[in-house]
């Protein structure tokens, strides 16, 4: 026999599959179509000591004066057994692959396979959350309407979008009041910062030495006459700019004025006050005027209201006695008018005022009307008398003011640094205009708020509340309190100051509707029960069933009759008694549902009868949840009932397990038999909790106790972490202290330059390049393969954006987070961290090869 080859191509069999460990794929092809036809047409050659080997094709083979024919035909019919070759050992392959759970590639298969493990995907989990309702206009106070549970409301989809339905959870009463308009503490002054004035370093210390009573203010002043020659050598002097607003156009006050802010009903000492430039007068939105007057003052003015405060100025003023020197004491305490003063009373505030000098607030104690001598030696007003040569007093008549004792010391440094004839007294106040309150700043979260007349706040001691801003944002808590003001007390998770303040107005919302995601399917008939049969199923008409949260875990909504009577849901027919009346139910890959029943030794078996089993489902959800202000549309009109507003969103929905996550965590729930042991455990159990997209657990040590613990950390629903810690509580070692902590999200911004393939469209490779790295399911950064503390290497990045079609080259890659660049190719989150991706942050540029 020949061992030519019949033809150039032939050559060596394949190489036997090799496959090495935790492989994605694996290699079980005994050939394809080149190799097999190789070895048809490569002739057999016999051993010494072997018996005869089938004859070779090697035969087939033209030779001189025979038909050329004959050496086709065999070279084509080794071709066709060639081709059926490549098509069985091609799909041997792809079975083998799929008989793994690591390697299946078939997004039903992970689903079939897990079920041999007993082990059941987290199915379809409706969103929860709370609706307000606003009453009917024929609602009367003292009146309420009762809403049935299965009340529909449906959300307003976006374009191409359908709606989902929610369904009143339990039946609730409504009634007035439904809802108030409220404020935060209201506030007088504004804190407008501050201006910084130049002040010579040595004239400043000199002031500091010279003159401790005078505040910055006067500094300033001083420092405004320093020459440019001297600005390299000045400090700056900080001070303080508030803002108060009248209402109108007050144009009657000037730049440098002194007025007094103070209680209306004179409770607190005033603030003394200096304008510090002229009234502006500013247009309100919606019409009208008003005034706004910025001053400086030595102390931040009391909080106070428009409401229960007044500005007020001076209506007159008079100077000092200055005819012999003596218009005041040595302390500071005693001042002597150069007039007859019955104006000012005891107890009233007068101001003390001197050029270039800060005005200084005096009480007066006592005011006594005196004798004065104006009379000189040699003065015009002198008369000799008797021939002495002596003066003879003449004596004026004026106003002795006693000035309480906490004025008198800075009193006296004004005194001494004006003098008597530079002094003026001012006094006689009178309102300056109507106050008006500042416009309402962001709130924080962390004050009362006050009803806007004439509404109220119903009286109630943990009242559940939701709120909703001039934004549309809103929140959730409870309140206490009623009448004018409430008081909000926030959840333990919820953090304050609140991370997106809130704008005022505030609209807060009492009639608080819970509803659940999913839309009633009633009394389907799912067939005829036949007690002769064991294990009878069926399949529910719609899909995907709703499962709701219940606490920790979550429980389905499926409740089935057999002629009239219920019958119960249980996990598995294991252990359960020959005569219980009890149903399960399993989700196929599609996530359609099918209903299964006893055989009589685990579970009653069905009860004979026609069409006398009937099932009530919901069916809807998923982690696609309508956002805030969409919930708003009600179903079916009710009486009483005229709308209802959504201002926080529903939350809690998730998605079926993704076959990428069952490969992970199946295998791993099987260890668990239902308790945590390692920290894998952790991870699993908390991984198949309601609303939690990722989860990752590590050691740790408690330092107090000398034992170790674990940590989890998991991303997902808002307040997560907390039902998640009560289910591991109850899974885990009692004697090892489980934390839960929410992982933190770190967002990244890509910026990556592509070379791509002439006459490929960008716009299609952009797509492409997003959907890469960013789909939610399949992404290098969604959550089945970027974990929570997982490095990221940037040849992972590369490789990932290099598969796209018409990529053929990467110029450039800049990852960056945090606010700054993350030169790599090692990008590591830290532990409880996690990288995410979002589209919109995901820079691309593209140039033709």
């Amino acid at each position: 026999m020949s061992t030519t080859p019949v033809c150039p191509c032939a050559g060596s069999n394949s190489t036997p599959a090799a496959n090495l460990p935790e492989l994605t794929q694996i290699a079980f092809r005994a050939g394809d179509f080149n190799t097999i036809r190789r070895a048809l047409l490569t002739p057999l050659v016999a051993q010494a000591g072997q018996p005869p080997l089938e004859q070779s094709l090697d035969a087939w083979k033209a030779s001189a004066g025979s038909d050329p024919s004959v050496a086709d035909l065999g070279v084509m019919m080794a071709e066709w057994w060639a081709y059926l070759g490549d098509i069985l050992t091609f799909y041997n392959e792809r079975i083998a692959n799929e008989n793994y759970l690591r390697t299946a590639q078939l997004p039903e298969t992970p689903a079939e396979l897990i079920q041999l493990l007993g082990y059941r995907p987290r199915p379809t989990i409706g969103a929860t959350g709370s609706l307000a309702a606003l009453v009917a206009n024929s609602v009367l106070p003292g009146q309420t309407v009762t809403l049935p549970a299965g009340l529909q409301f449906q959300s307003k989809p976006g374009p191409g979008g359908a709606p989902q339905t929610f369904e009143l959870a339990s039946a609730t009463t409504i009634g007035l009041p439904d809802q108030a308009p409220a404020l935060p503490q209201p506030n007088l002054v504004a804190d407008l910062g501050s201006i910084y004035r130049a002040v010579h370093l040595l004239e400043a210390e000199s002031l500091a030495s010279q003159r401790q009573g005078n505040s910055m203010r006067t500094m300033a002043k001083l420092a405004e006459k320093a020459s440019a020659s001297q600005e390299q050598t000045l400090a700056s002097a900080r001070i303080p700019i508030y803002g108060i607003l009248l209402n109108g156009s007050v144009t009657s006050m000037n730049n440098g004025d002194a007025l007094l802010l103070g209680p209306r009903d004179s409770s607190q000492t005033p603030s003394l006050i200096t304008l510090e430039a002229a009234p502006a007068v500013q247009a309100v939105a919606g019409g009208g005027k008003q005034t706004l007057l910025t001053f400086t003052a030595d102390a931040p003015p009391p909080t106070m209201t428009a409401s229960n405060a007044r500005l007020q100025k001076a209506g007159q003023s008079a100077p000092l006695w200055t005819v012999n020197g003596n218009a005041f004491d040595g302390s500071g305490s005693v001042i002597q008018m150069a007039n007859l003063l019955r104006q000012i009373r005891p107890n009233d505030f007068v101001v003390f005022t001197a050029p270039d000098l800060d005005p200084q607030l005096a009480q007066v104690v006592s005011t006594t009307d005196v004798m004065g001598d104006t009379s000189t030696a040699g003065g015009p007003t002198s008369v000799s008398s008797g021939g002495t040569g002596q003066p003879t007093p003449i004596p004026v008549l004026h106003t002795q003011l006693t000035i309480a004792a906490s004025s008198s010391t800075s009193l006296r440094s004004l005194l001494n640094d004006a003098g008597a004839t530079g002094v003026t007294v001012i006094f006689g106040w009178v309102e300056a205009g109507t106050l008006v309150d500042q416009p309402p700043t962001p709130w924080s979260g962390n004050s009362h708020l006050f009803a806007v007349a004439p509404a109220k706040f119903p009286a109630a001691s943990s009242l559940p509340i939701l709120m909703q801003d001039a934004n549309g944002n809103g929140d959730s808590a409870t309140g206490t309190g009623g009448g004018a003001s409430l008081s909000v007390n926030w959840p333990e998770t919820t953090p304050i100051p609140l991370s997106r303040a809130l704008q005022p107005p505030i609209d807060v919302f009492f009639n608080l509707l819970p509803v659940t995601c999913g839309k009633t399917i009633a009394n389907e008939v799912l067939g005829s029960g036949d007690a002769t049969q064991a294990g009878q199923s069926f399949v529910l008409k719609k899909s995907p069933v709703t499962y709701l949260a219940k606490g920790s875990t979550y429980a389905s909504t499926i409740s089935i009759t057999v002629n009239g009577l219920p019958w119960t849901e249980v996990a598995s027919f294991y252990g359960q008694p020959p005569d219980a009346q009890v149903f399960a139910t399993r989700e196929d890959s599609t996530q359609k549902t099918t209903v299964l029943f006893g055989d009589g030794v685990n579970g009653a078996r069905l009860t004979t009868g026609t069409n006398n089993v009937v099932a009530t489902y919901r069916i809807g959800g998923g982690a696609s949840s309508p956002p805030a202000g969409k919930l708003t549309v009600i179903a079916k009109s009710y009486p009483g009932l005229k709308s209802v507003v959504n201002p926080v969103a529903v939350a809690g929905g998730s998605d079926p397990d993704p076959a990428t996550l069952l490969k992970q965590y199946a295998p791993r729930s099987v260890l668990t038999f239902g308790r945590a042991v390692s920290v894998f455990d952790y991870q699993a159990l908390a991984a198949q909790a309601p609303g939690v997209k990722m989860a990752s657990a590590v050691w740790s040590w408690d330092a107090i106790n000398l034992r170790a613990g674990v940590m989890v950390y998991v991303a997902g629903d808002t307040n997560i972490a907390a039902s998640v810690q009560t289910l591991l509580l109850a899974a885990g070692d009692p004697n090892r202290p489980v934390k839960v902590w929410p992982a933190k999200q770190l967002a990244v911004t890509l910026t990556m330059a592509f070379v791509v393939a002439a006459g490929m469209e960008a716009t299609a490779i952009t797509a492409a390049l997003k959907t890469a790295l960013c789909d939610p399911l399949s992404g290098l950064f969604s959550p089945s393969r970027n974990g929570i503390g997982q490095l990221l290497f940037d040849s992972k990045i590369e490789a990932a954006c290099l598969a796209v079609v018409g990529v053929t080259g990467i110029k450039s890659n800049t990852f960056a987070w945090g606010g700054g660049a993350d030169a790599g190719p090692r990008h590591d989150p830290g532990q409880g961290a996690y990288f995410l991706l979002d589209p919109d942050d995901f820079v691309i540029s593209t140039e033709v090869a």
